[in-house]
């Protein structure tokens, strides 16, 4: 993901599934190594190049996602797991 992606008061534009879903997402959230490696396998295999960082899961899994990052405990071992899940 590059700087462009940010939208001000540390909001960062994600657009998420084939409806490409816009969402504005906090820095808390963007930095957390399991939403990196999300976005990079996405960023991998769709070379369209466009603005804005693009996750590839339907959009109910992402605000599950997002729920999970803010508020669970997300243990190391399980993050191999997660991602497999998450990058449908």
């Amino acid at each position: 993901m590059d700087g462009g992606d940010k939208q001000g008061d540390g909001l960062h534009l994600v657009y998420v599934g084939k409806s490409r879903r816009r969402y504005l997402i906090s820095s808390d959230v963007i930095d957390h190594p399991l939403f990196q490696i999300i976005a990079q396998r996405h960023a991998d295999r769709d070379s369209s190049g466009g603005a804005g960082t693009v996750v590839g899961c339907e959009v109910v899994l992402f605000e599950h996602l997002l729920w999970m990052l803010v508020n669970a405990d997300l243990q190391p071992d399980s993050v191999d797991e997660l991602v497999e899940y998450y990058t449908c």
